[in-house]
């Protein structure tokens, strides 16, 4: 059975612009990355993609602060505890570039988490 792609030529490309911004500490923008592929093909959402972004940032940040690595399971209980995934909710639209979205989030007050 032939796999049905949901992406049309536009949306691919608004997806592959998408990635290029995302995966710009990963892979190089407008060349072949099997990251790019793999992720394209999984057709996850728009915004699934630029949250896991903004959380990867802020994994950065506390894993910094911590002195060591946090780990994703963390990171996400943070992301969640700290009040990011209600201010992402808020900031986030199909169109705002995720660095936009990043600069909302932690322009807001942040809870502290236990």
């Amino acid at each position: 059975m032939k796999p049905v792609d949901v992406f049309g030529p536009k949306e691919k490309t608004e997806y592959r612009r998408l990635l290029d911004e995302i995966g710009q500490d990963y892979c190089p923008e407008g060349r072949y990355c099997i990251f790019k592929e793999f992720i394209i093909n999984a057709h996850p959402s728009r915004r699934l993609m630029v949250q896991l972004k903004c959380v990867d940032r802020m994994k950065l940040i506390w894993s910094k602060d911590e002195g060591s690595d946090i780990g994703w399971d963390v990171a996400l209980q943070k992301w969640v505890e700290s009040g990011n995934a209600i201010k992402f909710a808020e900031a986030y639209t199909d169109t705002k570039p995720e660095k936009e979205i990043f600069k909302e989030i932690i322009s807001k007050p942040i809870k502290p988490s236990p």
